[in-house]
């Protein structure tokens, strides 16, 4: 299990964000469209089931993470490893989530962009259902923390509070 330390926030723009990726040397590592669909319970775990759509392949993963989807900006949150979901184990999936009596709950599709460098990742979700900007910035404490206190102006001016 992973423990994942993430600054998350609603924007009106993504592309202060962007341009402070390519300016500070960050790699865009992957750009992909994404449906995810949650599923919930009245517990304090969610799962998830996110297929991924690359250009030349498409890759399905149930994970499961703390419930923890509010407006708080910082969310410090456990995290499943991933299963890779197929013809062969769909029933199985299926079936987990219904022992669980994990119901959907919610389904979003975005395209996402992937920067990276050093131990920071910058997840940039441009949602089209909802329609929605959102930007994570995720990696070890020190440096996520130093990260968002550089961008804090430009959150500040681009942050959706509702």
């Amino acid at each position: 299990m992973n423990e994942e330390y993430e600054y998350s926030f609603k924007v009106k723009d993504v592309a202060p964000f962007i341009d402070y990726c390519v300016n500070n040397d960050y790699e865009l590592k992957k750009e992909y469209e994404q449906i995810r669909t949650l599923y919930k319970n009245s517990g304090k775990v969610m799962a998830r089931i996110t297929k991924n759509i690359y250009k030349n392949d498409e890759v399905e993963i149930l994970n499961f993470k703390d419930d923890n989807l509010n407006d708080s900006t910082l969310k410090i949150s456990r995290e499943s490893k991933d299963l890779l979901v197929n013809d062969e184990n769909r029933e199985f999936v299926k079936s987990l989530l219904e022992i669980l009596e994990l119901n959907i709950s919610k389904k979003l599709e975005r395209k996402r962009y992937v920067y990276n460098h050093k131990n920071v990742i910058f997840e940039i979700d441009k949602y089209t259902v909802p329609t929605m900007n959102v930007v994570a910035i995720e990696g070890k404490k020190e440096e996520v923390d130093k990260v968002y206190n550089e961008l804090k102006v430009v959150i500040d001016n681009n942050i959706i509070n509702d």
